[in-house]
């Protein structure tokens, strides 16, 4: 009988194509996919730091699938980045853990299966940081393909470029092979993959990256996160604008929106350059929408300078944030700040920013009906009033009402549709 692996993904894009890349290496050692993890011979996690709070899911997560090991032989692994950042220690504090991965050893699971509380935290040469041959994606139209790792920018607070590495820049040629691949399997939409996406520079920068990618045939949508803003740059907007197969839902992390902070955080750029970026986006792309992230309560953090992050949401008019409290983040150079706001005030800040950009999210998405678009269909749910459903270029989610039969040859097409509703995160249309 064919052994089975279950696994399980926290945090960004990344550790979800990461594990797409971990199911194809299982599946040419000749596992399958079990549908659930009473099923497994090998379960792995594949994990996230960004916060102390998914950290320490991921050890209660140890401590509850533990009691699976009492009746079967099961492997436990960890990968990603509380693999890479914690090491050897994981066993220490979860010895029930068979193996920890770090981020650029997926080429060692092989081997980390054989032996008992193995551990491949050690960085590899680049040639091997982008493995396409065993990837196990998943089923629909949507593929995402890495173009770059790492990150240089060595935020305040962020432990990314501690986990991470440095940042690396993948082959133009390669990634181009691997898309055209994609699109001749029957992918038509391509997300392209980076900590700092935009920051590309192989031997061409990322304009020419995206110009490139957007003119190979069968690519109906393009898309890419998670760009930088201090390297965001008024060629990609021309480039954008002048290829429909280009995105325009933007994601540019704030963090913050006061000038001071920004330079605590070491972010390299200021609240005047961020609202010109955004300004000139809107300008050139009309039809964009843009999301971002936000740190409240950062250390030094006044009320003064929090509501000036909660005006430029308002001056900006985002689609969507995903806004946290601060948590200091051991190896960070934040730490030295320590963490002076008391945590009832900065969830008090917090759901005062949240609050506002309800009330902009409910508007913007309102503002929306009565209008025209168009959707890239990537799902049928028959059985549904609404039976078609996809994204428009800005990114957004459509649910369409249709009278028509046969809806099956909808998908992978585009459709213009009438926006008639709104929700908080989606649009309803109805088919012309």
């Amino acid at each position: 009988m064919k052994k089975k692996y279950y696994i399980e993904t926290w945090g960004c894009q990344m550790n979800v194509h990461d594990s797409e890349k971990i199911a194809g290496t299982l599946s040419s050692l000749g596992y399958s996919k079990a549908e659930t993890i009473e099923q497994a011979d090998v379960y792995l996690m594949n994990t996230c730091t960004i916060r102390e709070k998914a950290k320490e899911k991921i050890f209660s997560r140890i401590g509850v699938v533990k009691e699976l090991k009492k009746n079967r032989d099961l492997k436990i692994g960890v990968a990603g980045c509380v693999a890479q950042q914690e090491g050897r220690q994981i066993f220490s504090r979860a010895p029930q853990v068979d193996f920890v991965m770090g981020t650029q050893a997926l080429q060692d699971l092989p081997e980390l299966l054989l032996e008992k509380h193995a551990c491949s935290i050690e960085k590899h040469p680049d040639n091997h940081l982008f493995p396409t041959d065993q990837i196990v994606r998943k089923e629909g139209l949507k593929a995402q393909v890495t173009i770059m790792e790492g990150c240089d920018n060595f935020c305040s607070y962020c432990i990314v470029p501690y986990t991470r590495g440095r940042e690396r820049s993948r082959n133009i040629p390669d990634i181009l092979y691997e898309i055209r691949n994609l699109v001749s399997s029957g992918f038509v939409e391509i997300e392209l993959l980076g900590q700092n996406v935009n920051s590309y520079n192989s031997e061409v920068n990322f304009a020419t990256l995206l110009r490139e990618v957007s003119a190979i045939r069968g690519v109906e949508m393009l898309r890419f996160i998670s760009p930088h803003p201090k390297d965001f740059n008024i060629e990609v907007i021309d480039i954008i604008r002048d290829n429909n197969n280009i995105g325009t839902g933007l994601h540019l992390p704030a963090q913050s929106g006061n000038t001071r902070i920004l330079k605590r955080m070491g972010r390299g750029h200021t609240r005047e350059h961020y609202l010109q970026l955004t300004a000139m986006i809107q300008e050139k792309l009309p039809e964009c929408s843009l999301t971002s992230d936000f740190i409240v309560g950062f250390p030094g953090e006044t009320e003064a300078e929090f509501l000036e992050t909660v005006s430029l949401i308002e001056e900006v008019g985002y689609d969507r944030i995903f806004s946290f409290m601060y948590s200091p983040r051991p190896g960070t150079r934040a730490v030295q700040y320590g963490d002076p706001i008391p945590k009832h005030e900065k969830a008090k800040r917090l759901q005062y920013l949240q609050t506002k950009q309800a009330e902009i999210q409910k508007k913007r998405m309102s503002d929306r009906i009565g209008k025209r678009d168009r959707i890239l269909v990537d799902r049928l749910k028959p059985e549904d009033q609404h039976p078609l459903a996809g994204r428009n270029r800005e990114n957004l989610l459509v649910h369409v009402q249709s009278e028509v039969g046969d809806i099956d040859r909808f998908i992978g097409r585009w459709i213009d549709v009438d926006i008639v509703g709104a929700g908080m995160h989606t649009l309803r249309g109805k088919l012309l």
